[in-house]
């Protein structure tokens, strides 16, 4: 199960979003059921399914469960890390946590 940090490239922490997080969050390209809404999103796509919540100041973790694959993961969270970008006014930075 892949997981991902989403922060910006000075580490400055993200305005408040309010709390439909699907408005920013969610990837426009892709069709998504948005399962839950408020502090926390997750969303399911194909197959996929994407929890994402702010964990630490400036920061988003991002989990993707059952994705087709590794670089379908990648892009689901890149596309989050760009909207992400645009609603902030801020370059975002998207990484993969490896162990």
């Amino acid at each position: 199960m892949p997981e991902y940090t989403i922060s910006t490239a000075d580490g400055s922490d993200w305005p408040a979003l309010g709390t439909n997080l699907s408005t920013v969050l969610q990837p426009r390209s892709l069709r998504c059921e948005i399962l839950e809404d408020s502090h926390v999103l997750r969303f399911r796509t194909g197959t996929a399914t994407v929890s994402a919540s702010l964990e630490l100041l400036g920061t988003w973790y991002v989990d993707v469960e059952h994705a087709p694959s590794p670089e379908a993961a990648d892009l689901i969270v890149a596309e989050m890390a760009h909207q992400l970008g645009e609603a902030t006014g801020q370059r975002p930075l998207h990484y993969r946590i490896t162990d």
